[in-house]
């Protein structure tokens, strides 16, 4: 087949949704099929596919949005494709596969997620008026009923709920895949390879180590996992928590030293070879107030890490709560999520809730997913 995949920026190397669809095609690729990237940016990561560069206005970002979404259409409509898919802001496709999920679920969780009321009515009020937000919302309303839109990938139940409810989409068009994670290089054996170096690397000794990470540190709960660790410094607990990834830490430092656990929190910015990360710790938290199906959920039960997560994480329709971790549903609940973080210092329960989370991944290997897309490709050109 012939195969449009159309993403605004398609950079492999930053993992996360985009180090997932250079996944995906280089696996589309293997199986024979041509593949071409359409994206305002991109890096090549595999010289048979095809890339094209959409041009689009950076500045201001309403026109960002426009620029992209006309253009891209605009190419593709100049090409003969079996397939255009599409994961991000774009129109034109036949297969819709909405990495980002649901704007106005996404939009709910966001503005739960500060915790100043006045802050969040602020922040409503100019979400409201906003060009952009307004354009978006059209679009993603645009995106989920347009006629040429022949099946509709999920990448969780959860946002096939969503989709339901905001857009009333009728069930049987939306397929659910979810993602699936390379378990060749998450694996628990990376443990006896990086695990003692990367703890002298961060001046760990053998204490119990929380990873956390995020590019969005409001959104994904950094707060609540901060008071919780406070609570964990009143019961004398030993640990440290590492937090990866790019973002304004100061007020972060500032609510950890006024609860008196600045000391056990490493940040760490943004990081690469981030499997040696995972091997150096025991669990994985991620308190999120929304995502649609987050990667480094089954990155960790992949490399053998039970995690605690939320229901407003897609990822949370694969574990098993108590089992391979536990899914809160309250993402502000600090003390519920101390109690939970704490049954993981008991060592039996956490070895066996780390054996639950490889099998889980197991279930959910990238073959598979892609496999299971290339399915809905032959029913879409049957």
């Amino acid at each position: 087949m012939k195969i449009a995949l159309i993403i605004y920026k398609y950079l492999p190397t930053k993992g996360g949704g985009e180090g997932y669809l250079a996944n995906f095609a280089n696996q589309l690729v293997e199986r024979g099929h041509e593949v071409h990237i359409y994206a305002s940016k991109w890096e090549s990561n595999n010289n048979e596919i095809h890339y094209h560069t959409i041009p689009s206005i950076r500045f201001p970002k309403f026109l960002k949005d426009i620029s992209f979404v006309i253009n891209s259409r605009r190419e593709i409509a100049k090409h003969d494709f079996d397939i255009v898919h599409v994961v991000g802001r774009a129109l034109g496709m036949n297969v819709f596969n909405p990495h980002c999920g649901v704007e106005k679920a996404w939009l709910k969780q966001n503005f739960l997620s500060i915790n100043c009321p006045g802050s969040r009515a602020l922040k409503q009020i100019v979400s409201f008026f906003s060009l952009r937000q307004n354009f978006i919302l059209w679009l993603d309303r645009k995106q989920y009923t347009s006629k040429g839109v022949s099946r509709i990938i999920a990448i969780s139940d959860m946002i096939k709920n969503d989709i339901i409810k905001y857009h009333k989409i009728e069930p049987q068009k939306i397929d659910v895949v979810y993602n699936g994670v390379d378990l060749k290089k998450f694996k628990p054996d990376n443990k006896n390879i990086y695990r003692k170096v990367m703890r002298e690397r961060l001046s760990l000794g053998e204490e119990f180590v929380i990873l956390y990470i995020s590019n969005n540190f409001r959104l994904k709960g950094l707060i609540t996992l901060i008071k919780s660790m406070g609570e964990l410094s009143k019961a004398g607990k030993v640990y440290k928590v590492l937090i990866i990834g790019r973002g304004n830490d100061a007020p972060y430092r500032k609510l950890a030293k006024k609860l008196g656990c600045l000391e056990n929190l490493i940040f760490l910015g943004h990081v690469g070879e981030i499997e040696k990360y995972y091997a150096a710790s025991d669990i994985y938290v991620h308190p999120t107030f929304y995502d649609s199906c987050s990667l480094v959920v089954t990155e960790s039960l992949a490399s053998g890490l039970p995690v605690i997560t939320t229901v407003f994480d897609g990822a949370s329709g694969i574990m098993e709560d108590g089992r391979d971790g536990f899914v809160m549903r309250d993402p502000r609940d600090h003390r519920a999520l101390a109690e939970k973080i704490s049954c993981f210092f008991n060592d039996e329960f956490r070895q066996k809730a780390s054996i639950a989370a490889r099998e889980k991944a197991e279930q959910y290997p990238a073959d598979k997913n892609c496999e299971d897309i290339i399915k809905i490709y032959n029913e879409v050109v049957a």
